[in-house]
Formats: C-alpha cells, sequence, structure tokens
C-alpha cells in the first residue's frame, strides 16, 4: 500500500488516498492496475476512487511499487497540489522489460494520466523497481529514488534520477553502490529530519544472514557517497528489522520529533517497529500496530504518513487475512509529545 493525506489543495485538503496493486489478470480478463481508494472520514470508510494502467508500452502491465505524492510546489506545467502516482510496470513473465514510470491526477485521484517514464530496464533480474517521490525545495527539482537491477558493474544499487519538469529526467545517481557484486541494496525509503539530514533506509542483500535493514544520513540530499554501505539498524535492546522497509519523520514527539522505520521481517515474533526521538541516533522497538506473520506477500513495504499538523500517524500495511489470502489494513496513530 501507500497512503498520503491531501495537504495542498484547498478543494481536498485531509481526504486520506491509498493506493496498490491488483492483479486481475485470469480473474476478470483484465490487465494488472495500481488501485486508488479515498476516505473522507480520516480513514474509518474507503471507496474506490481511481485507477492506473500502462499506456505508453501496452506490452507490460503496471503491477508493481506505487508510491502516491502531492506536489507541495508547482514543477514544470503542474500546478501545486498535482497528485503524482510512479509505480513499476513489467511483462507478465516478468522476463524481457520493465520501467518506472509516473501518472498524474488534476481532479483529486478519480483519473490518471500516465505522462513520462524515469527508467526503463529488463525482466527480473536486471529490471528497475520501487521508485519513491521527493520534491526538494532548496533545488526545486522533483527526485524520484529507485532500486536500479540493470548495468554489469553492481548487481543492484539504491539510486535516483531528477527532474525540473517531472518530464526530462537527468542521469542516473547511485545513493548506495556495493564494491562487492553480490551484495544487493535495494528498496530504498528516506524522509527528511528536522535538524537538516536526509535519513535513507535500504534492505541489504549479502553476506548477512536475512536481509537486513540498513541505514544512513547525508546533509545533502545529491550527496551520498554511494561506497557507503551504512550500518544495519538495531534497537537499543538488540532488536532488528530485515527486508521491504519504511521510514517517516514528524517534528511533534520531543525535542528532535519522532522517527518511524518498519519492516518486513523481525527479530521477534510478532514484528515490531523502532522509533527514534533522537534523529537515528538511537532506536526503542514497540508493537507494531498492524502485525502480521511471516508469509510471503504480508508485511511488504508499509506506508507511514503524517497529518499535516505532524500529531497523526497514518499507518498501511499487509496483513493476514483469511483463506491464505492477505488485506490492506489502515491504522490511525496519535504522537503524543
Amino acid at each position: 500500500p501507500s497512503i498520503i493525506e491531501i495537504q495542498h489543495s484547498e478543494k481536498n485538503n485531509g481526504k486520506l488516498l491509498a493506493a496498490f496493486s491488483v492483479s486481475d489478470s485470469g480473474l476478470r480478463g483484465k490487465p494488472t492496475s495500481l488501485r486508488v481508494m479515498e476516505s473522507t472520514d480520516g480513514g474509518q470508510t474507503w471507496k474506490a476512487l481511481g485507477e492506473a494502467t500502462e499506456i505508453i508500452d501496452t506490452t507490460i502491465e503496471a503491477c508493481w511499487n506505487p508510491h502516491l505524492y502531492e506536489l507541495p510546489e508547482q514543477v514544470g506545467d503542474m500546478p501545486k497540489g498535482t497528485l503524482l502516482l510512479a509505480g513499476c510496470s513489467i511483462d507478465s513473465a516478468q522476463k524481457r522489460k520493465s520501467h518506472i514510470t509516473i501518472w498524474k491526477s488534476l481532479n483529486g485521484g478519480k483519473t490518471w494520466k500516465q505522462f513520462t517514464v524515469v527508467a526503463k530496464g529488463g525482466g527480473l533480474g536486471e529490471g528497475v523497481w520501487e521508485p519513491v517521490m521527493f520534491y526538494e525545495e532548496s533545488d526545486g527539482y522533483l527526485y524520484c529514488f529507485y532500486s536500479d537491477d540493470t548495468g554489469t558493474k553492481y548487481d543492484q544499487t539504491v539510486a535516483y534520477k531528477r527532474s525540473k519538469d517531472g518530464k526530462k529526467w537527468e542521469d542516473i545517481v547511485h545513493v548506495v553502490a556495493a564494491s562487492k557484486f553480490s551484495y544487493r541494496p535495494g528498496m530504498g525509503i528516506f524522509t527528511k529530519m528536522g535538524n537538516g539530514k536526509y535519513f535513507i533506509v535500504y534492505e541489504m542483500f549479502g553476506d548477512w544472514e536475512g536481509c537486513p535493514i540498513f541505514y544512513k544520513t547525508t546533509d545533502d540530499i545529491t550527496s551520498w557517497n554511494p561506497s557507503d554501505l551504512g550500518k544495519p539498524i538495531t534497537s537499543t535492546k538488540g532488536y532488528t528489522m530485515g527486508s521491504a522497509p519504511w521510514c517517516a519523520w514528524t517534528p511533534v514527539g520531543g525535542e528532535c520529533g519522532t522517527l518511524i522505520v518498519t519492516s518486513k521481517y523481525g527479530s521477534e515474533n510478532p514484528n515490531k517497529i523502532l522509533v527514534s526521538f533522537d534523529y537515528g541516533k538511537t532506536f526503542e522497538a514497540i508493537d507494531n500496530p498492524l502485525p502480521h506473520s511471516e508469509a510471503e506477500s504480508l508485511g511488504y513495504s508499509a506506508s507511514l504518513f503524517f497529518s499535516a499538523d505532524g500529531t497523526t500517524l497514518f499507518y498501511g500495511n499487509n496483513i493476514d487475512g483469511k483463506d491464505g489470502k492477505s488485506n490492506i489494513a489502515f491504522a490511525k496513530i496519535k504522537i503524543h509529545e
């Protein structure tokens, strides 16, 4: 899931949107798509709103890694408050080609127009995945961070491209790129904290047991020192995390605000989330409000988003459903000083 609260549109401020991928192939004869839901009562009830499908390249299908984002300022010809939805499209056999693309909506998420391709790749083993968008006010660029599985120098990297208009994207820049080919950093998620630093988490496949979550920080969004692999994230009492992370920061919760990190796996069961009150120097493990089992499809990239005043966390996660299926669940959590 991907969840946001609309905050830059006078007409729709306060509404919640949630996006997720749905595979209908073989069920209703429809291609896979990214679906968008809406809540106008703070998340108590949800209804279907819009759908994004692949138009630019009809030989592949929109199916993975949706990320919702609302422009806080105008970018190119897109006004402030434009809704963006990034995702990964790939062929149904997942063997030939993939690309990261972005749709936009000017009517609150009801209709979506695919308008740009950020990066292209092949199928599994040489593709591009897991886009995350961010507008940096200091330089006026729209950034798209993603996992890059193309090329021969690295097995996989966390990277970004940036654009002044959302249409033309500059060359790839690596954020985490391991010198050892068998190391695969991926699924990078970052947040900007109140001390001006950017905090990024990502999974690291390699010589470690499982797929631990690593992190690092930088003062400059364009300067990450990609050869620095960062450090495994752990709580003060030794709780560790693995695979499919997410993070978010709010100024509420203390002098340094509150930084929250989620993951698919944890060293305790049921899994927990990590909370920091000192900009990521130390973490405490607390109970997960939306716990899940370790089934493959569950807990996969939970979504965190803070309300406009920073006092409420909107949290979406894949949790256990009936008959082995998964449900996307929502929780609203108050952050206290």
